[in-house]
């Protein structure tokens, strides 16, 4: 979405609601709606609304007992996590790279003075 954090305003999360209730919000715009979320309530009342209807139709259905708040917290901590993974992840990545590219550097080294 090429947004960053302070970039996000309530109409663009409006947006990533229901990618994010359907699993199909990418990780970074997953970030900034994690972000988002934490500082404006109006959003967090948002998707519980709409994880109410999403989610809570389908439980109501399927007659089993459920907390729709607590489960929804679960997910976002959830998601919360799995961003900072795949952040930790792609830094270990570049720092990988680096470090061969490194090596490569000083094998040449010894190879052209040896």
């Amino acid at each position: 979405m090429g947004k960053n954090m302070e970039e996000v305003r309530c109409k663009d999360v409006e947006d990533f609601l229901q990618p994010y209730l359907e699993y199909r919000l990418d990780n970074k715009s997953t970030k900034l709606l994690i972000e988002h979320l934490k500082e404006c309530p109006e959003c967090m009342d948002e998707l519980e609304i709409r994880y109410l209807l999403y989610e809570g139709l389908k439980m109501l259905e399927s007659g089993r007992d459920f907390n729709l708040k607590a489960e929804l917290e679960k997910r976002l901590y959830q998601s919360e996590q799995h961003v900072l993974m795949i952040d930790r992840l792609k830094t270990s990545v570049v720092l990988l790279l680096c470090a061969l590219g490194i090596l490569g550097i000083v094998q040449m080294i010894f190879v052209f003075i040896g």
